[in-house]
């Protein structure tokens, strides 16, 4: 079950990432697609996808965030990530911040990803 979840997991982090690069270069270049239902509606499937398999991952091999450092380290960069994601894709005024934001939103899933192999906290 734990290579099911982890497989699962990795692809809905990958397909995160896509989708708000998708996002961020509608928004950037002023395009129709930004409109686009599915393309509002498919991020949360993912994210979804993405706290239910990691949620399943902590479970099978008994590791919880607030117990063990470097899982609450990624649940930090998860929520870095998200929150970074939203600023560039509805909160962001100007193309610069939604530039900035991507970049730190990239940012922390890098941190996130270092964290998940090393299984070394952050802080």
């Amino acid at each position: 079950m734990y290579m099911a979840f982890k497989h699962l997991h990795l692809t809905a982090v990958a397909l995160s990432l896509l989708f708000l690069t998708l996002q961020v270069v509608a928004h950037i270049f002023d395009t129709k697609m930004k409109d686009a239902k599915w393309l509002k509606v498919l991020p949360h499937i993912i994210h979804t996808v993405l706290i239910v398999t990691a949620i399943g991952l902590c479970i099978s091999i008994s590791q919880y965030p607030f117990i063990h450092d470097w899982v609450t380290s990624k649940l930090i960069g998860l929520v870095a990530y998200i929150l970074l994601a939203v600023l560039a894709v509805k909160w962001a005024r100007t193309n610069a911040m939604r530039i900035f934001a991507f970049i730190g939103a990239i940012a922390w899933l890098g941190l996130t990803a270092k964290v998940a192999f090393s299984k070394m906290p952050l802080f």
